[in-house]
């Protein structure tokens, strides 16, 4: 006598998470790209979304440092400083690699600085 094996159907996988509306498309496409297959507990997900933050707060400073220049004089002493931007996009580029470090994707997006589109 043959017994009949029973195979449970397994659930359909639920969609990912659209990403987040504030990214920008860079950002957002990176999320496309790498959510369904890499990033689906909810603390890798929480990790993607700073990370992509942080790039598009180092793009963000890069636009305003290539459109004001790297540096600015006062106008009462004529003084040279380094602008603001220059510290805002180290820090965040700092932040995205360590935490793009710590999502362990194996796999490195183009942060060159320069945002897209």
């Amino acid at each position: 006598m043959k017994v009949g094996c029973i195979m449970k159907r397994q659930p359909e996988p639920s969609p990912p998470p659209a990403p987040p509306g504030h990214l920008s498309e860079r950002s957002q496409s990176l999320w496309r790209e790498l959510v369904p297959r890499r990033a689906r507990s909810p603390e890798r997900l929480v990790l993607l979304q700073a990370a992509l933050e942080a790039l598009d707060r180092a793009d963000a400073a890069r636009l305003v440092i290539d459109k004001e220049g790297l540096t600015f004089s006062t106008e009462t002493t004529g003084a040279l400083h380094v602008h603001p931007m220059v510290k805002i996009e180290e820090k965040s580029r700092q932040l995205f690699s360590r935490t793009w470090r710590d999502l362990n994707l194996g796999w490195a997006p183009d942060i060159d600085g320069r945002a897209e589109g």
